[in-house]
């Protein structure tokens, strides 16, 4: 174990990297997760005869509910992310033969799928918990007892099981798309490697980093959208045990239907596209401007 806490080294200048990136991440997304977790939970803010400020108005307030997990979560959520993504890296690098160029994008994909199945096995209790009191405008420990008192631990495990077909999938793209963008010599174009040098962090190339990161961001979130619509409902449903109507993806598939049709799957898109931008255009430069840094300050195994 690498200092006693990390599997190697590659995996603690992934994670390490990820944290440093993640606190002013945070404060820029959690508002508009927020409003995209109660748009996609029916939640709109009033009756629908209110005028549309109001009804606005009642989606945005109190904007910060839920901050503190959502805060722990996505921290972890990036350290696993970015980690699981490096060490992996690091195993088709050594299988090459200690290659240290870019790796195929197929290669990109495997690793960024193995960082979701990473991500899904370990981090699911706290994707309930921010969702559950995100929808519900609750505390955390209320959030915490209603799931506790009313369904035990299954109630932090609502969605488990979908959750292996969310996160590899999302990161697979998610890794992919930002390696072809931010390495277009891996496209076979014809194009100059947009970093020359590698480890460097210049201005150019870190504005080159928030574009990939922004386009990589959307892209993600559009390969598995309607599944976290329906997940959205699963975890944030304020119904507990017998009275629950969304107890699983495949039922939560067919009662979204039921009860909106297609157009249900895509409720509060442009919310992620508000939020999965930007937030990746901070975050994405962030973790590269950090990568160098953390390699020269972490000592070698």
């Amino acid at each position: 174990m690498y200092l006693w806490v990390f599997p190697n080294r590659d995996y603690a200048i992934g994670a390490t990297g990820g944290l440093a990136a993640s606190a002013c991440a945070i404060f820029v997304s959690h508002p508009v997760e927020s409003l995209k977790v109660r748009m996609q939970s029916g939640h709109f803010g009033g009756g629908p005869g209110d005028p549309l400020l109001r009804r606005l108005g009642g989606l945005l307030r109190r904007p910060y509910y839920g901050i503190m997990p959502h805060l722990v979560q996505y921290s972890a959520f990036n350290s696993v992310r970015f980690g699981s993504f490096a060490a992996a890296k690091g195993y088709f690098q050594r299988r090459r033969g200690g290659h240290v160029g870019p790796l195929p994008l197929g290669d990109i994909f495997l690793c960024g799928a193995f960082s979701g199945t990473c991500v899904a096995a370990t981090l699911h209790p706290l994707f309930v918990l921010k969702t559950h009191q995100q929808v519900n405008r609750i505390s955390l420990p209320e959030a915490l007892g209603r799931l506790w008192r009313h369904e035990g631990v299954r109630g932090l495990f609502r969605g488990y099981l979908s959750g292996f077909a969310r996160f590899p999938l999302a990161l697979g793209v998610f890794f992919t798309m930002y390696e072809a963008l931010a390495r277009p010599e891996l496209l076979n174009l014809g194009l100059k490697p947009a970093q020359p040098t590698p480890g460097t962090a210049s201005p150019g190339w870190l504005g080159h980093c928030a574009m990939a990161g922004a386009l990589s961001g959307i892209a993600c979130w559009t390969s598995i959208y309607p599944l976290d619509v329906v997940q959205s409902r699963v975890m944030g449903e304020a119904a507990y045990g017998a009275d629950r109507r969304y107890t699983g993806a495949l039922r939560g598939f067919a009662r979204l239907y039921q009860d909106g049709g297609l157009r249900a799957f895509v409720r509060s898109y442009s919310a992620v596209l508000l939020r999965s931008g930007p937030v990746n255009a901070v975050l994405l430069p962030a973790s590269e401007a950090a990568r160098p840094l953390v390699e020269r300050w972490l000592p070698s195994e």
